[in-house]
């Protein structure tokens, strides 16, 4: 399993460089069957109002930033085919395109062979979401609104690393701080053992993080380290 860990103080939305959309999808092998679609394609199915676009991530990452159109059917929920069968049901012809968070973010293939082991017929856009902002801001929804200034609302690959720790670092900084709080963000589909080093890690996931600790106040006098599978939520 790879490892990334992100030391959070602000919220942050990330967008791949052109080097990473064009790059390898290491994942891709495990998942022989899933048929995935890139992004000329699947933007010129868009335009044609030929698919359905489907999140497949938490409601708090959908609610952040999403193409426009995309509807969201969480992975994580028990009633995940059940939910796709209804949506899809309700547009015959056209295309489900599931997605995550990108190239490290095994969902969106999780999600498609699901779905076509289920009868369903389904693509994934491995590249994931950031590469749509990226490439189609005008296409995108950031917090409700349509973005109208990249530059300024999606934060750079180079300045959101600067905000990541790898995961030796990550260890060292948690025991150096007198008051630090590890927390577990990974939704129940990727928590699948425990982090080394970490056993005792509060598992929460980042939309009952925010709902249930940041909002309301708690642990705001401590140092909080947030784990995450892949390092983009």
């Amino acid at each position: 399993m790879r490892l990334i860990a992100c030391l959070a103080t602000v919220f942050l939305i990330a967008v791949v460089t052109s080097a990473g959309i064009a790059g390898d999808f290491p994942y891709r092998r495990d998942y022989p069957e899933v048929r995935t679609i890139d992004l000329p394609e699947l933007k010129a199915l868009y335009d044609k109002g030929e698919i359905i676009f489907v999140d497949v991530r938490s409601a708090l990452e959908y609610e952040t930033i999403h193409p426009k159109g995309a509807f969201h059917v969480s992975l994580s929920k028990a009633s995940f085919i059940s939910d796709l069968r209804t949506l899809v049901t309700g547009f015959p012809g056209k295309i489900a395109v599931v997605y995550c968070n990108g190239i490290t973010c095994l969902k969106s293939y999780k999600a498609a062979q699901d779905a076509m082991d289920a009868g369903l017929r389904a693509f994934a856009f491995d590249a994931g979401v950031l590469a749509w902002a990226m490439a189609y801001p005008a296409e995108t929804l950031l917090l409700g609104r349509k973005i109208v200034d990249p530059e300024r609302q999606l934060i750079s690959q180079d300045a959101f690393k600067k905000r990541c720790l790898d995961y030796e670092t990550f260890k060292q900084k948690v025991m150096l701080s007198r008051n630090a709080v590890v927390i577990d963000v990974r939704d129940s589909i990727q928590r699948t053992e425990a982090l080394p080093g970490f056993e005792n890690a509060m598992p929460i996931p980042l939309d009952k993080m925010i709902r249930n600790v940041i909002n309301r106040g708690h642990m705001k006098n401590r140092e909080l380290f947030i784990f995450d599978q892949v390092g983009k939520q």
